[in-house]
């Protein structure tokens, strides 16, 4: 028995029904309105004009729009996974169809008088899943029991599954609008995303352990020859290096990409919003080899696809003591909770704070969850925070995409809070129209001069300078511009140096500076370490 270690540069991906499984593709009811009314109409918009697609992505300014790539396979391949995602997801299709039809039944019958006698009326795949309210202005809508649902949904499951691709590939197309479909050098791994075997898969990036054995347990004991010859080289002999020890008296600060934000202390460790980081993409970041043998917490801001990574979760599974989510407001479509969801991934320990309520975490941190205005399209959605992590006495406030558009509500904030040391914050400042995430969550098309006026779109300098200076910080980090080309596929984003956010960016920087603030752009690798406190 020969012992390896899972290669650095192996990139596990999960997939539903083929496509990359990014948050809304966990709970069933946005995973099924996002299979019917997102994959399956771009698939057929496809088949219909290959060409068309082919031209419009050929342009990169239509990167993230929704057009598809079949990314290394062909017409026929992707007309087979219609015809089989028709017929093995209908148990999904069908819940999408069962909401829209529940949502026409209330909107023509509900008006205004008690609605006990539409709850027969509602499809059987919704019965006994869903309550019919109104809110206070009269307007009926649907409420899921989230955790029923998920329950309810369990043969879902059956269409996750994991890809091992052997190493990150820097052209991979946007994930909303391209699947990642079967090749010789990808490993489907057919097993649910809970799936503890996962565990021990991920555990030999640190630990050695016996491929062909972990093959039997994942592929079967008889696996295609192609199949376990790929899985076997996705092994090396080489050991990773130790991860690099916190300075006693110390807090330090490891910036690995995007919004991934490492803060550890010799006694305390805290990631928050880890998208995945591999070895082997050609740029000297940060990978999970450089995370402690054990996180105490994950923290996680909000269910945007790039800042919550089913794919990084997944990873960190067996490590991480405790995540920490924000509180959904229960039960509405575009609000789906993010505890049941990372309970449905097999994490056993979730905190779920609402705002202002705070955990400790670790020998000496602590977790504050501080109200998240806007970027969400003026939707309803509460499963927002800015986390405030308090860690060796020092205190990190991490504003993401929060954008300062009511500066009583923050001046609030800091009365209840007090001051912080240091500001991070991002200036997403354009941002995407609302339906390119929640499209096939809405009951009706929104008007479209409404969709591109509601954008999901961060601060401006303007903001997140007031911001800055509101909490009394003295130093400020910009990041989460998705700018790190290795999370672009994530993000749908890219940027020349004359784009709006960048030059936002170079404003707030020059401000904060004049003013005797430290600022800085973070991009691709960043370490800083600062003296702990009492």
């Amino acid at each position: 028995m020969v012992k390896q270690y899972l290669s650095p540069s192996a990139v596990p991906q999960p997939l539903l029904h083929r496509w990359y499984a990014w948050c809304h593709l966990v709970p069933p009811q946005t995973a099924a309105l996002n299979l019917n009314y997102r994959y399956l109409p771009t698939m057929r918009s496809y088949l219909r004009s290959p060409q068309v697609h082919a031209s419009a992505l050929a342009n990169p300014a239509r990167y993230g729009g929704p057009f598809l790539s079949p990314y290394g396979g062909t017409s026929e391949d992707v007309e087979e996974l219609l015809t089989r995602t028709e017929r093995d997801a209908v148990g999904l299709l069908r819940l999408a169809e069962d909401v829209r039809a529940a949502q026409a039944l209330i909107a023509e019958q509900a008006d205004g008088r008690p609605m006990e006698s539409l709850y027969p009326q509602v499809p059987e795949g919704l019965r006994g899943l869903v309550e019919l309210v109104y809110d206070t202005a009269d307007r009926p809508r649907l409420r899921f029991f989230e955790a029923l649902a998920y329950r309810a949904a369990e043969a879902w499951r059956a269409g996750q599954s994991v890809c091992l691709l052997p190493r990150p590939d820097m052209d991979q197309p946007f994930t909303f609008g391209s699947p990642v479909l079967a090749r010789p050098d990808r490993v489907d791994l057919p097993v649910p995303f809970d799936d503890p075997r996962l565990d021990d898969l991920y555990a030999a990036a640190r630990v050695p352990a016996d491929p062909v054995e972990l093959a039997e347990r994942l592929l079967g004991t008889d696996p295609d020859q192609g199949a376990a010859d790929a899985f076997a080289a996705l092994f090396t002999d080489r050991a990773p290096a130790p991860a690099a020890p916190v300075a006693d008296g110390t807090v330090r600060m490891r910036y690995f990409g995007h919004a991934t934000v490492l803060l550890q202390t010799p006694s305390a460790s805290v990631l928050l919003d880890p998208l995945p980081h591999y070895a082997g993409d050609g740029h000297d970041h940060f990978t999970f080899a450089d995370l402690p043998e054990r996180l105490d917490a994950v923290v996680l801001s909000h269910l945007h696809c790039d800042h919550v990574s089913v794919e990084a979760l997944l990873q960190l599974r067996h490590r991480v003591d405790t995540v920490v989510v924000p509180r959904a407001g229960g039960g509405s479509l575009e609000d789906p909770s993010p505890k049941l969801l990372l309970e449905s991934l097999g994490f056993r320990s979730v905190v779920e704070l609402g705002e202002l309520d705070s955990t400790a975490v670790g020998e000496n941190a602590k977790v504050t969850m501080l109200p998240f205005l806007g970027e969400h399209g003026d939707l309803d959605i509460r499963a927002k925070a800015v986390p405030l992590v308090e860690i060796g006495g020092r205190r990190v406030l991490f504003a993401t995409d929060a954008v300062d558009t009511e500066p009583e509500v923050y001046r609030r904030v800091r009365e209840t809070t007090g001051p912080v040391d240091t500001v991070f914050i991002g200036l997403e400042c354009v941002g995407a129209p609302m339906s390119w995430l929640y499209g096939p969550l809405l009951e009706r098309p929104t008007k479209r001069e409404h969709d591109k006026a509601r954008r999901l779109k961060g601060c401006d300098a303007d903001m997140a300078e007031r911001l800055v200076r509101r909490f009394g910080a003295s130093e400020v980090y910009m990041y989460a511009l998705g700018l790190e080309p290795w999370v672009r596929h994530l993000t749908g984003s890219s940027y020349d140096p004359d784009s709006e956010q960048i030059r936002q960016t170079g404003l707030l920087e020059r401000r904060c500076r004049e003013s005797g603030i430290a600022a800085e752009l973070l991009y691709v690798k960043a370490e800083r370490t600062w003296p702990a406190r009492p």
